[in-house]
């Protein structure tokens, strides 16, 4: 659980950071389409799976669902053992195990990659290499190695797939301790009109929950 819980905290300011210049340039010119295409969307809304692979032992899935509002920096994260809402302030993790909410700075930990993140983490600090393209037309699927610029990283190489609408399909992070993280895009709508309420976070909705502010 602390390791998903580092990796689904959500940084969202990173929608503003400009793409940075990779050292491949068929790379570069795939992540430009990629950024362009999520650039032009206001909401996203999309339906994920978490594939881990622990460098020993059984891997584990689990499955949610998240919610963008890219003009209002604001997201919410909902899976089976954790909600999350988030915005340019403030990010509530909702542990629905120990029925804890931690309510922490939204600059905590800028640096995670997960759902919240999903869509623009690789536009700075990364250099990039194709691996190359395999299918035709709208069924190409062209992957992108990611190596971090910082060596103090907890990544060593990512790995994102995209599909022939210049959309993400799948993310794979493998991080330093061994572990796998494999981020599955199973349906994605733009551009939706999704209720301000969505991203409220409400305590009532949480009773018997202990509430622990670290801001």
């Amino acid at each position: 659980m602390k390791n998903m819980k580092k990796l689904v905290y959500a940084v969202f300011a990173v929608f503003m950071v400009q793409l940075a210049f990779a050292q491949d340039p068929a790379a570069k010119k795939t992540l430009e389409k990629v950024s362009k295409k999520y650039d032009s969307y206001k909401t996203m809304e999309a339906n994920f799976q978490v594939l881990i692979q622990p460098k020993s032992g059984n891997p584990g899935t689990e499955t949610g669902k998240i919610y963008l509002n890219k003009p209002e920096n604001k997201f919410r994260i909902d899976m089976q053992q954790q909600d999350i809402f988030g915005d340019n302030q403030s990010i509530w993790n909702v542990n629905k195990e120990v029925k804890e909410i931690q309510i922490s700075p939204a600059d905590d930990d800028n640096q995670a990659i997960g759902p919240s993140n999903l869509f623009t983490f690789y536009k700075s600090g990364f250099n990039y290499k194709s691996l190359g393209s395999k299918g035709l037309e709208k069924n190409k699927i062209q992957s992108i190695e990611l190596t971090p610029q910082n060596k103090t990283s907890n990544y060593s190489k990512i790995t994102l797939r995209i599909n022939g609408n210049d959309h993400i399909q799948d993310v794979t992070i493998l991080d330093k301790s061994g572990m796998k993280y494999t981020y599955s895009i199973n349906a994605l709508y733009v551009n939706q009109n999704i209720p301000g309420s969505t991203f409220q976070y409400q305590k009532k909705n949480y009773p018997n929950y202990e509430e622990v502010d670290l801001r």
